[in-house]
């Protein structure tokens, strides 16, 4: 629609202003006699044709509409006359009345305009409740987004504390630096407005503060605010914050802005209950964390076995303790069955079972195998691992080591065994000793008289001769057995002098020189020579070796190579090691050789007491023996015993 408007004064101008803004107008000229007029330079700013003359303008055949506004008769007959006769022409009332129109739409748009804005604050809020971290920032948001909408310059939002019934100002904007640090805490005054905002829990609106004697105005005066709204924050029927708005002059705030601001308020308490449940989940993920962390310092410092496994019985945690004993990493052992680290996987299962029927077990002694496949006693302590609703998720398994427990406990049991056998062992030595030493005696005596040439010649004598010989021997050998048993039932005190382990080997080999010869056997010594010396009974040592020696050539019948070997180790201990290429001993019997009269010969050929007192000897010593040996390789024995203290 084409328009001409007639007259730029004050409504010719703001009726242009109007009109441009309709996309469905436009306006091909604006006339005013006064080329200054105000309207005609709005005109000329939105590039529209001007004209002082509208004599020829008003006969244009295309015109839709000729508004005249100057309230002229003259020019309102005149362009009556003048103009086309499909031209409609509006002045007088009708001006009036489209400007009416105009106005009137114009302030239906404004609403639509301030409805949305109100609209887009309000998700900007939303989103922002959805998003933000700090509490502060949303508040200070929400003062801003309040004063905008309700167009108004300050305003600010306290929280309040009920047990302290005080407020603290917590977002503040219009206001001067000063305000901020005299408000940023206040008590609740008894007949106050804040104590009225708390009782009804309902927006109060002050449209002049001169008026409202319940005030405080000191503050608010030197800030210059004539007019407020303050709003409550409320959850659960309790108050936990007020929002203001405040104007410097006096105001009746609308019905619209009141529920603007509660909309505003409801979205701060939100903000609030966020704030307060993330602060909550905070301390309950930090409790979390420290329990986790405990029970994380408890796995990885813990010297016992730690293995959880899924409902599957896979294992899920592997624990340092567990890593260490059975040498297993932890990458290594995630996702693999725990029946797998059992050495008899049916006992596991068995264990597995009971759980699940009984929840728990405890201190049920098992086996577990090692990396290096070495079995170990353990003591086992297994629980049902459930979640939240009660359902069995996998288990908790504690393991504690008890081998060295187990070996101490049956060092224990053997030790009160020995105990005993050694006072029978010293009651039946001494009851036989006495008539054996007579039966020896007269057997030597009779052995003598048999030297006599006469009875030489006297039919018999060899069978005589050759069963008194068996005799003593026999004697001889039930002796040595008496002395062994003696030897096995006291403790006898150790005298302790400076010993170099390499002379005692050589005064123990001259006792053998000719039956490594005579038995075809090889002799390899390889002696450091800056051994250091050993604190030690020498004789007791000597017997040591002496008795070593003697089973390595009895374990080589047919000839063979014994090897002796010393070697200091680190500066604390020396290592004596004996090595034969011998029968070797069978595997079953390697733990039970140092056993007291424990013997693989045939009978008549060993005590089972030299090995035990091998054992017994370096043990007084503070030493150690180890043995490996494998059938038809041979044995290897290897002695550590501590280096004598240069200081004693």
């Amino acid at each position: 629609m084409k328009v001409v408007l007639i007259g730029a004064g004050k409504g010719g101008s703001a009726l242009l202003t109007i009109l441009h803004e309709d996309k469905e107008i436009e306006i091909v000229g604006v006339v005013d006699n006064n080329a200054q007029a105000e309207g005609l330079k709005i005109a000329r700013q939105f590039n529209i044709p001007t004209y002082t003359r509208y004599e020829k303008l008003i006969k244009r055949d295309d015109l839709d509409v000729i508004i005249d506004v100057t309230r002229n008769p003259h020019v309102l007959a005149d362009i009556e006359k003048n103009k086309p006769s499909n031209t409609e022409i509006l002045g007088g009332l009708s001006a009036k009345l489209i400007w009416s129109l105009v106005e009137e739409r114009k302030k239906k748009e404004e609403e639509i305009q301030k409805s949305l804005s109100e609209q887009k604050a309000l998700y900007h809020i939303g989103n922002m409740l959805s998003s933000a971290i700090d509490k502060k920032d949303v508040f200070q948001t929400i003062v801003r987004s309040g004063l905008e909408i309700t167009n108004t310059p300050a305003g600010s939002l306290a929280l309040y504390d009920e047990e302290k019934n005080e407020l603290e100002l917590t977002a503040v904007h219009g206001f001067s630096p000063e305000f901020s640090l005299k408000a940023t805490r206040w008590k609740v005054r008894p007949g106050g407005l804040t104590s009225r905002i708390l009782s009804q829990k309902q927006p109060v609106v002050v449209p002049d503060i001169t008026e409202e004697s319940a005030m405080d105005t000191r503050v608010i005066f030197a800030e210059g605010i004539r007019s407020l709204v303050a709003t409550p924050l409320t959850t659960e029927n309790k108050i936990v914050g007020i929002l203001y708005v405040d104007d410097y002059k006096p105001r009746t705030f609308t019905k619209r802005d009141i529920s603007i601001l509660e909309l505003l308020a409801t979205q701060a308490t939100i903000a609030i209950k966020k704030a307060k449940t993330r602060e909550q989940l905070q301390r309950n993920n930090q409790k979390l964390k420290q329990t986790m962390d405990y029970l994380q310092n408890v796995l990885d410092n813990s010297a016992d076995m730690i293995i959880t496994t899924d409902i599957e019985n896979n294992v899920v945690e592997f624990n340092k303790g567990a890593q260490e004993i059975l040498g297993y990493t932890q990458s290594g052992s995630v996702g693999k069955p725990l029946c797998g680290f059992f050495a008899n996987p049916d006992h596991c299962n068995q264990l597995l079972e009971k759980i699940k029927q009984e929840g728990k077990i405890s201190n049920q002694e098992t086996q577990f195998i090692t990396k290096e496949n070495k079995i170990i006693d353990i003591s086992i302590t297994l629980s049902q691992l459930k979640d939240t609703s009660g359902n069995m998720i996998g288990t908790v398994g504690i393991s504690r080591d008890i081998t060295e427990f187990k070996r101490t406990q049956a060092q224990l049991v053997q030790a009160g065994k020995l105990a005993g056998i050694g006072q029978l062992a010293a009651g039946i030595a001494h009851e036989i000793n006495n008539p054996l030493s007579g039966v020896l005696g007269y057997a030597k005596r009779l052995m003598k008289k048999a030297e006599d040439e006469e009875l030489k010649k006297m039919p018999g004598f060899e069978s005589f001769q050759r069963e008194m010989k068996l005799i003593v021997d026999s004697a001889l050998r039930c002796k040595k057995i008496i002395d062994g048993l003696l030897k096995f039932s006291r403790t006898s005190e150790t005298v302790s002098i400076a010993v170099n382990v390499n002379e005692v080997i050589d005064e123990s080999l001259i006792l053998f020189g000719n039956q490594l010869s005579s038995q075809n056997i090889e002799l390899n010594k390889v002696l450091s020579p800056n051994i250091p010396d050993i604190r030690a009974n020498h004789t007791q040592i000597q017997q040591v070796f002496t008795d070593i020696i003697i089973n390595a050539i009895q374990a080589m019948p047919n000839g063979g190579k014994l090897t002796i070997a010393t070697r200091p180790v680190n500066s604390s201990a020396v290592e004596i090691e004996f090595t034969d290429t011998g029968e070797g001993i069978p595997k079953e019997n390697l733990p039970k050789i140092f056993e007291p009269f424990f013997t693989t010969r045939e009978p008549g050929k060993g005590t089972g007491l030299g090995l035990y007192m091998i054992y017994r000897i370096l043990q007084e010593h503070h030493g150690h023996i180890d043995v490996k040996s494998e059938i038809g390789k041979g044995a290897t024995f290897v002695i550590t015993l501590p280096v004598a203290d240069v200081n004693t």
